[in-house]
């Protein structure tokens, strides 16, 4: 079904007969580029409006709202003998998991490459584009409505160019590494990120992401572990966004209720009525629970100030790695992760954190390890 003249655009797939048609050339083809578009202002699960898709045939354009069978999707999402190109895509493997209920393997991460590559850290996929293929992409449909029908010939272009140059990136980006004898170090990199990508979607590893946490006390640390769980667990269910459940600031202030009561909690600045009235005795049996339940050691604060001189020793280490081998110095180890390094080696004796393992261990955490056993 032709879209525009546009030669970046193919086709569009509209029906469950079109998708398994689709899906069985892209088998074939071994390896595609894929992209999405959705809608998440509103919902906990991203609500997904468009897939793109690139091969050797151009871009097809899957139009999810009219398919009601993704199994074939699925099947290739989960095949590893087909290679994904994607850039950026951890909210795309969200997209994917609510389509098919699962996420794509042996996929290839065109920023993360880049990164690798010597490109920069972090760089968006028009950016990278323009640096490595001397095309400059429009960005007129980023804000787009994407769940409106129909949609625009503007932004069936848009759609497409995001998937259209991830082929090409990929070659480039392949022979890069190749030459720079970085093709494993990207393979365990992957493998690293699917790993931590998993223990981050869990429940229980939600209070990570509320800031301030660090100024509590342990006891008020445990009990925020436990609702912010809690929440994540019941906007899940609703499908709605964690902030219109609970505010993480709301969740700070319950963590420090010093004996907890629907009183108390009415006196609760931030916490609507609706919630309160729906949602009270589930706050206070959480609270209740976790005070039960005591601490863990991931609830101590570390006060790294003693470590200060250390952290500023491996961030030079860090700068020092990162020129010699034009590397972005975040792709080799961020603030976040030299602290843990630290408290493993000053405070706990134990094992390294996993992130300085593999190939970070053979470029930069030997130097790190002297470093601090030098300086102890």
């Amino acid at each position: 079904m032709s879209l525009t003249a546009d030669p970046a655009v193919s086709s569009l797939v509209a029906t469950d007969a079109e998708l398994v048609s689709a899906c069985a050339r892209w088998s074939a083809a071994g390896i595609v580029g894929i992209d999405t578009e959705f809608f998440r202002e509103r919902t906990y699960c991203p609500r997904p409006a468009l897939v793109q898709v690139a091969d050797t045939d151009g871009v097809t354009l899957v139009d999810p709202l009219g398919i009601s069978e993704f199994a074939p999707l699925r099947v290739l999402l989960c095949d590893p003998a087909v290679r994904k190109l994607m850039h950026a895509h951890g909210e795309d493997l969200d997209v994917f998991e609510v389509l098919t209920g699962a996420v794509p393997v042996n996929v290839f991460d065109t920023q993360r490459a880049g990164a690798f590559a010597g490109h920069g850290f972090s760089l968006g996929y028009r950016s990278l584009v323009e640096a490595l293929l001397g095309v400059v992409l429009d960005k007129g449909e980023t804000r787009s409505d994407w769940l409106r029908r129909p949609l625009s010939p503007a932004q069936l272009r848009y759609a497409a160019l995001d998937v259209a140059y991830l082929p090409p990136l990929y070659e480039r980006l392949s022979r890069d590494l190749a030459t720079l004898g970085r093709t494993d170090w990207f393979a365990e990199e992957r493998e690293h990120q699917r790993r931590a990508r998993a223990l981050d979607k869990r429940p229980e590893a939600a209070y990570v992401r509320v800031k301030g946490r660090g100024a509590l006390s342990p006891p008020h640390h445990a009990t925020l572990r436990a609702l912010c769980a809690w929440r994540e667990t019941e906007a899940m269910a609703l499908d709605v966004p964690r902030r219109h459940l609970v505010t993480d600031e709301v969740l700070l202030t319950l963590a420090r209720l010093p004996v907890p009561s629907p009183a108390l909690l009415a006196e609760v600045k931030g916490l609507s009525p609706h919630v309160e009235a729906r949602y009270g005795q589930a706050l206070l049996a959480c609270i209740e629970t976790a005070r039960a339940e005591g601490t863990i050691d991931a609830d101590a604060p570390i006060d790294m100030r003693p470590y200060a001189k250390d952290i500023k020793r491996l961030k030079e280490i860090v700068r020092r790695t990162s020129e010699a081998h034009n590397m972005p110095a975040e792709l080799l180890a961020n603030r976040r992760a030299l602290e843990a390094l630290v408290v493993a080696v000053r405070r706990k004796g134990g094992d390294i954190p996993p992130e300085f393992r593999g190939w970070r261990h053979e470029v930069i955490t030997d130097a790190l390890l002297e470093s601090l056993h030098d300086g102890g």
